[in-house]
């Protein structure tokens, strides 16, 4: 009986011997897969609804005309998440350590965006009543597409984009704008949208991520049946150490073809002194 127990025994640690020797030859032999990209919860989400099926347009391009609607999460998160004013200052520190996606600047610029970004509400161009410019302002409410130009619509902002593989003038650098001078071409499916010309006075986004009259904005959209996906990358070499890629935003095609844009409200001027909390923004 000993002896029967023995030579189990000593099968099962040779049966484990050569499993362990067969998965260290089968990992050898198999080369390394890197993991497969990441995306953003709100595009697994909208993937996972969205129909396989894209209108294409007479030239084969994917077709963007409609109105689009934030259908999914948004990025930039609900507003007024940061209360300094209401929570204690540290528990603002903690709500922006948060947010891993943030452009990245120069050493020397770090203490402006902090001052900006703990300052009260009256230090953001959105507080009086400016523009808030690209690509804060980020994907367009509605679109209409030809062959030879697209127009985007936002709100206060209306973009005629170039798509007839015209050149960039050189002096397009030279305008102070909010929403820069745009010119776009197809890489694929995606419309990319390349935009210079700002003016300094608009943020990137409320945090106080400022930027200098030299940033670029190249925008990206691209169409996956009844969903639009949008990104922008963000250079600007005289503040950031690096360009800076936001997170993709995801809104859904308004399903009726008669659906109307309305005119946007009136930005209505604001009293510093009249406001509770002077610190929340966002």
């Amino acid at each position: 009986m000993k002896n029967m127990r023995s030579l189990a025994a000593a099968g099962l640690a040779i049966a484990i011997a050569a499993a362990g020797h067969m998965s260290r030859v089968s990992a050898q032999a198999t080369p390394y897969q890197p993991p497969a990209k990441r995306v953003s919860p709100a595009e697994g989400l909208a993937r996972l609804k969205s129909p396989l099926a894209t209108p294409r347009a007479a030239d084969g391009h994917p077709d963007f005309t409609g109105v689009w609607t934030g259908g999914f999460p948004s990025p930039a998160g609900p507003g007024g998440i940061r209360r300094m004013g209401t929570f204690e200052p540290d528990q603002a520190v903690m709500q922006r350590g948060a947010g891993g996606n943030k452009p990245i600047y120069k050493p020397e610029y770090w203490e402006k965006v902090r001052s900006l970004d703990f300052s009260k509400v009256d230090v953001d161009p959105s507080f009086r009543c400016l523009p808030p410019g690209v690509p804060r302002q980020t994907a367009p409410q509605k679109i209409l597409q030809t062959p030879k130009e697209i127009v985007f619509y936002n709100g206060n902002s209306t973009r005629f984009i170039p798509m007839d593989g015209r050149e960039r003038d050189p002096q397009d650098a030279d305008y102070s704008s909010w929403s820069g001078i745009p010119l776009g071409h197809w890489e694929g499916d995606t419309l990319v949208v390349e935009s210079v010309g700002f003016t300094d006075q608009s943020w990137i986004q409320w945090q106080g991520y400022f930027h200098t009259d030299q940033m670029k904005v190249t925008e990206r959209l691209r169409r996956e049946g009844d969903l639009l996906f949008y990104t922008f990358t963000v250079d600007d070499p005289d503040v950031l150490a690096e360009p800076w890629t936001s997170d993709t935003y995801v809104r859904r095609l308004n399903p009726n073809p008669k659906a109307r844009m309305d005119e946007p409200q009136p930005c209505d001027e604001q009293d510093l002194n009249l406001i509770v909390d002077k610190y929340n923004r966002g």
